[in-house]
């Protein structure tokens, strides 16, 4: 087999949901922070977020001390609808007024030995109060019911009033407004600035509008690529309208031409573009950037998804389309990277090998951490095996390349399959599940996570996994589990 080398092009591919992004934020600092050479970050889910940062030297601005993973939590990340707070808030005065009388009386069981004690001091006070209490219901009735019912009447009008504008001003879209509860806007503005901070430049206005932001950020990328920090980037998303995922590209015209190969089916003309994907470098589509990145944070089952209009003269030209998050589309990136032609491939998943229960099994949100670990750990797993069985192809049917693989040229389309190393970096066991963005508590220590821990999780795993008995200098006797085994896979 042969051994790790810069020269080779190399591949980072970020994959997982939620809180997963802290991790690679970890394994990126380590990398970045011992000098790794990478020539292309894939981001699939929430790797999307690490591989926008990753791939246009913005590494600091996402793991530092101010960075997009540190002091994250749920409230900075997602938020009741306004709709749905005012009607909670409204329906809570109603229930609050109803309680009056119960709170009333508790406190008048309370106070009542006080009230005896006031008695024997002066004799007939205790009654000249409760005849005064007697006459109090005729007096308060109207005040009551009147508070009782007036939430409950604004909250109608205002639902009827909404109802009427979202019929008037969008009618196309009234449907729309009862898909989800929780509205990922504080996320949208987090990432928002952040990404600013990098591709702004010398300019130091706020942050522009989410087109404005791709244009700029496209622009930055494409000009510094081969710089060193600027790295080609893939970042996959999950299309609901055609099942599938769909991956955003940024590739210089060699690896480009290349992926186009790779992922066609049958002949095809130079002016098809990209096959089933999105260059990002076309004019007009480079303003989807911030949808695609935007994807990684939006949980399957748990955020809305994005819609994204699509401009005319390319893919899917002038059709608007709903993404999401690409676990919920299968796949991890490993067969984005392979296209692009990498050699050598840095896997990064918060996914443990053995998969153990999470901390907290009751309630909606454990429910979706369910799904969501679940479905991450099928998309890697998934494409583990595939791994493995292309190893086997290769080594079986190849012969030896002039650079030192193995390689096998499928007789029937032409396709050629060479022998890639692939490094996976992954946790002993998961510390956090996907949506603990407030961190979690261990019942059986009481010792509590946050996403900064599993960052620093993430960085002490890549020295542990890569750097040091890889990149550096591999021990004599290296500790169990220390040092990943290379393996082939698909080009």
């Amino acid at each position: 087999m042969r051994e790790y080398s810069p020269r080779r092009r190399t591949a980072l591919v970020l994959t997982g949901s939620g809180t997963s992004g802290a991790y690679h934020a970890g394994v990126l600092k380590a990398l970045d922070e011992s000098g790794v050479k990478l020539d292309l970050v894939v981001g699939s889910g929430v790797g999307a977020v690490g591989a926008a940062f990753g791939a246009v030297a913005g590494g600091p601005r996402l793991y530092g001390e101010r960075g997009f993973w540190a002091d994250v939590s749920w409230d900075g990340f997602f938020r009741l609808r306004p709709a749905l707070r005012i009607a909670i808030l409204l329906l809570a005065c109603s229930f609050g007024v109803f309680l009056l009388p119960v709170l009333l009386a508790l406190t008048a069981g309370l106070l009542f030995p006080l009230v005896l004690i006031l008695d024997l001091v002066s004799p007939g006070w205790a009654g000249r109060v409760g005849a005064a209490m007697l006459g109090a219901p005729s007096v308060l009735r109207a005040p009551y019911l009147a508070s009782l019912s007036l939430p409950i009447f604004f909250l109608c009008a205002a639902g009827l009033l909404g109802l009427l504008r979202l019929w008037v001003t969008q009618r196309r879209r009234l449907a729309e407004s009862f898909e989800w509860l929780l509205d990922p806007g504080p996320a949208r503005d987090r990432l928002l600035e952040a990404l600013w901070e990098i591709a702004r430049g010398p300019a130091i206005s706020r942050a522009p509008s989410e087109a404005e932001l791709g244009r700029k950020y496209v622009s930055l990328l494409s000009e510094n690529l081969g710089q060193p920090g600027f790295r080609e980037l893939i970042l996959r998303t999950a299309d609901l309208e055609t099942g599938g995922p769909l991956p955003f590209v940024v590739l210089d015209d060699a690896h480009r031409a290349a992926f186009a190969s790779a992922r066609a089916r049958g002949p095809r003309s130079r002016l098809e573009g990209l096959p089933g994907a999105v260059d990002l470098r076309v004019p007009g589509y480079d303003a989807l950037v911030f949808d695609a990145v935007m994807t990684g944070l939006l949980a399957p089952g748990v955020v809305p998804v994005r819609r994204v209009s699509f401009p005319k003269g390319g893919i899917f030209a002038g059709e608007s389309h709903r993404l999401t998050e690409s676990g919920l589309a299968g796949g991890s990136g490993l067969s984005e990277a392979i296209a692009a032609g990498a050699e050598q491939i840095l896997f990064v998943t918060a996914a443990p090998e053995e998969a153990r229960p999470l901390a907290r099994r009751r309630g909606p949100r454990a429910l979706a951490d369910g799904v969501i670990a679940t479905l991450e750990r099928q998309a890697v797993e998934v494409d583990l095996r595939a791994t493995e069985r292309l190893n086997r192809m290769v080594e079986t049917l190849g012969h030896r390349t002039d650079d030192g693989g193995r390689g096998w040229q499928d007789p029937a389309t032409g396709r050629l399959y060479r022998a890639i190393d692939l490094y996976v970096i992954r946790p002993d066991q998961r510390v956090l599940a996907p949506l603990d963005l407030d961190g979690s508590e261990d019942p059986a220590t009481e010792v509590r996570t946050t996403t900064a821990d599993l960052v620093e999780l993430g960085y002490r795993d890549a020295y542990r996994l890569f750097v040091e008995p890889v990149v550096g200098a591999v021990p004599e006797t290296p500790a169990a589990g220390a040092e990943p085994r290379p393996q082939t896979v698909e080009l």
